[in-house]
């Protein structure tokens, strides 16, 4: 390929929906914060035009004066003048219409007020699955607070670097797992104003939810914000093995979830079933923006069970299912999952987070309906790629397919930012609507991951003549552990505070069901034993538990460089003549 290719197509979705504007003018929105709108002169790049969608083409936000309908949280109202009466949520046993959803999220955006929250606070949420995660959630973005939030499995360490980093001015947690936030507040200074706690009474240093919400009016419209204005800050893993706030604006999470909405073709009549963690950017984007952009239907999940989850599917007749491979793997060995397989109807099966094994792939595909693999990033709000639904284009093996949209544009950089041509590898780099702001508080690694308008994702990937995009490796050390992204110098950094402990490397390994497992090689201090279990029982006490090891190999010493460096790479040939 020479010179510029563009692999076009009929365009994609219309916007005017909800916005009128010119379709040229996305690039004029703000050219410093939208860096993605200058580059016009790229010498290569891929987008998905050409690709047999059938959506209208994107129609730009960018009207004069004020930007009306930008807000997040407008999928919800929307969906209330819609249908009002259409179900919205369904958690366990209960739900919520359309009208009963924007009711509850109107209660929590009148309350913040009342608590003197502004627009640009930052309101963290430390919550598991529950249903109050949606009022919170869309009820921070309608008053124009930040919302952050917060992975309910981090222990004390973790929460305390992001509360100190973040400076949330009111907090929110449940009952079964507030002891985390309450110690953390309690052992350092912090700008937390309120501790709010779902399922709670008052305290001394606690405010209870239920009483608190429902003394507050249903009435609230959403505050009209600009699409640049700040929406979310989620946590990802970083450089260092320190948290990262990735800054979300309103567009990004906007357009990305209608984005998904187009190319999964989704209307108000499609029900997902789902289990992910509500703190995870997958589960925001794309399932719940997808869903409540065009008024369908979310089942959630407290917790992922196989049983539980194939009865959901098969009671409420979903038409979608949005998991990670783990999840589809649970399924496929549930004993009674051929009886599940002739009453459920999929129209269409998301897999994401991880590369999904072959083997799950194949068995999925005959029992139900073909799945469509992805990829994202939080950094991206979070997809960019999709392999194109069963019967709307090819879906080809071992791919994470095409940008889902024409103004998402990607290319494959060498190591000198110059594109590379199909088949060659080189660095994943992305720009569009949907690339985020920046890091919070971070502004070098901002810099250097925001590089001449694109995002560099720290992925190696090759792209065919036909633009599908393949995975090869990563730059970085990052693990992808089902849905979550582990950085390894976090957990050797825990390994070398054991006093038995001379040496620690982590790296990860293939594993058929997660994608990649971790393993921790440990050498030991003379004179000192410890067995496989002492360090994992020591690191889950410590860490999140989907960041401990599965497994610990142990050396008399590890694998160093000349220059006495400890190499990784050594290493990751040796544990992948045992574990493939």
């Amino acid at each position: 390929m020479t010179g510029t290719q563009h692999i076009t197509a009929d365009g994609f979705f219309s916007f005017f929906f909800f916005f009128s504007g010119s379709a040229r003018c996305a690039c004029e929105l703000n050219r410093h914060a939208r860096p993605w709108a200058d580059q016009a002169d790229c010498p290569r790049f891929f987008s998905s035009k050409g690709r047999g969608f059938s959506t209208a083409f994107f129609i730009s936000i960018k009207r004069r004066g004020n930007m009306r309908g930008i807000n997040v949280a407008q999928c919800v109202e929307n969906s209330v003048h819609a249908h009002p009466d259409k179900v919205a949520l369904i958690f366990d046993h209960e739900q919520w219409t359309y009208h009963e959803l924007n009711e509850k999220t109107n209660q929590v955006a009148n309350g913040l007020i009342e608590l003197g929250v502004k627009q640009g606070d930052r309101i963290s949420l430390f919550l598991p699955n529950c249903p109050e995660y949606f009022f919170w959630y869309f009820g921070t973005l309608k008053m124009g607070a930040v919302v952050n939030p917060l992975n309910v499995m981090w222990k004390e360490k973790e929460l305390s670097y992001v509360v100190r980093d973040c400076a949330p001015k009111i907090m929110v947690t449940s009952r079964d797992v507030v002891n985390v936030p309450r110690l953390v507040l309690q052992n350092m200074e912090h700008t937390v104003e309120k501790l709010i706690v779902v399922g709670g009474d008052d305290g001394e240093d606690l405010m209870g939810y239920e009483n608190w919400s429902n003394s507050q009016g249903t009435d609230f419209d959403a505050i009209t914000v600009k699409p640049d204005d700040l929406a979310a800050i989620l946590y990802t893993s970083g450089t260092t093995g320190e948290p990262k706030g990735v800054m979300l604006t309103h567009l990004n999470l906007w357009s990305n979830a209608r984005h998904c909405a187009d190319w999964a073709e989704t209307t108000y009549r499609d029900i997902s079933v789902c289990a992910l963690p509500l703190f995870h950017s997958y589960a925001l984007t794309h399932v719940i923006g997808e869903l409540f952009i065009v008024g369908g239907t979310v089942v959630w999940l407290k917790r992922f069970d196989p049983e539980a989850f194939l009865d959901a599917m098969a009671v409420h007749k979903a038409t979608a299912c949005h998991c990670v491979a783990t999840i589809y793997y649970a399924l496929l060995n549930h004993p009674r999952v051929d009886e599940y397989a002739r009453r459920i109807n999929l129209r269409y099966c998301v897999t994401g987070a991880a590369v999904t094994p072959e083997p799950i792939l194949k068995a999925w595909n005959e029992k139900f309906t073909p799945l469509s693999e992805g990829y994202g990033l939080t950094e991206a709000a979070p997809v960019v790629f999709m392999n194109p639904l069963p019967g709307k284009g090819v879906q080809k093996a071992n791919s994470c397919g095409i940008p889902i949209v024409p103004e998402i544009e990607v290319a494959a950089f060498d190591e000198n930012d110059n594109p590379v041509a199909p088949g060659e590898i080189g660095e994943l780099v992305i720009r569009g609507p949907n690339v985020m702001m920046g890091y919070l508080n971070k502004p070098e690694e901002t810099a250097l991951t925001l590089r001449n308008g694109w995002l560099h994702t720290g992925d190696l990937v090759s792209f065919d003549d036909d633009g599908y995009c393949y995975v090869k490796d990563r730059k970085k050390d990052m693990i992808a552990r089902a849905a979550f992204k582990i950085f390894p110098k976090e957990i050797e950094d825990l390994l070398y505070t054991h006093p038995a402990v001379a040496e620690a490397q982590v790296v990860g390994v293939p594993d058929l069901v997660k994608g990649e497992e971790v393993v921790a090689c440990i050498a030991l201090k003379g004179g000192h034993y410890l067995t496989e279990n002492d360090l994992i029982r020591f690191c889950r006490d410590n860490l999140a538990a989907y960041k401990a090891p599965k497994y610990v190999r142990f050396f008399e010493s590890l694998p160093k460089t000349v220059t006495g460096k400890l190499e990784k790479i050594t290493l990751r040939e040796l544990l992948l003549k045992e574990f493939g």
